[in-house]
């Protein structure tokens, strides 16, 4: 396989889990992001985004398996705070946004 090709079946895999990774890309420069301030985030950036009324992030299962998804396949790097965890973009999580962008 290509790299494009790589790139490409792992953002497929993604679904609407991405929207956490765009959140994380677009605040890659501040601190790591705790799991229910991601929740609140991702919403916001998904209803500003697509125009949606609904929020994407329901519940807190959907936003387990939205981050189990991008943990799994390394998008995303993980510091521990007691029992938090913080959230951040990894550079393979960087690298799949820009590719992203370039189909568009």
């Amino acid at each position: 396989m290509t790299r494009e090709e790589i790139l490409r079946e792992i953002l497929e895999s993604l679904g609407e889990s991405k929207w956490i990774l765009a959140v994380l890309y677009r605040d890659r420069e501040k601190e790591p992001i705790g799991k229910e301030k991601l929740k609140t985030l991702a919403n916001e950036y998904y209803t500003e985004t697509t125009g949606e009324l609904e929020n994407l992030i329901t519940s807190r299962y959907i936003l387990d398996v939205f981050t189990a998804r991008l943990e799994g396949a390394g998008l995303v790097r993980i510091s521990r705070y007691g029992q938090v965890r913080m959230y951040s973009i990894s550079k393979l999580g960087e690298e799949i946004i820009q590719f992203s962008r370039q189909l568009q």
